[in-house]
């Protein structure tokens, strides 16, 4: 079974969730973490984190930096 990481993380979650469906739209699984959290405390809890299965980890790295 695969572990999960964490690829990215955003103070912004609009755009934790944009980045999370460019990837969903390439056929990676996302998980959001600490979204509810950081809506109001993103600063002292580090931030929205995008989580994927270890084996896309690498796709999902080569996708974000793609992002312009």
């Amino acid at each position: 079974m695969d572990e999960l990481v964490t690829i990215a993380t955003f103070l912004n979650v609009t755009e934790a969730n944009i980045v999370s469906g460019l990837l969903e739209s390439k056929g990676i699984q996302v998980f959001i973490y600490d979204e509810r959290a950081a809506i109001n405390f993103a600063n002292y809890i580090g931030g929205v984190r995008l989580v994927v299965k270890q084996s896309d980890a690498e796709k999902a790295q080569t996708i974000i930096q793609s992002i312009p």
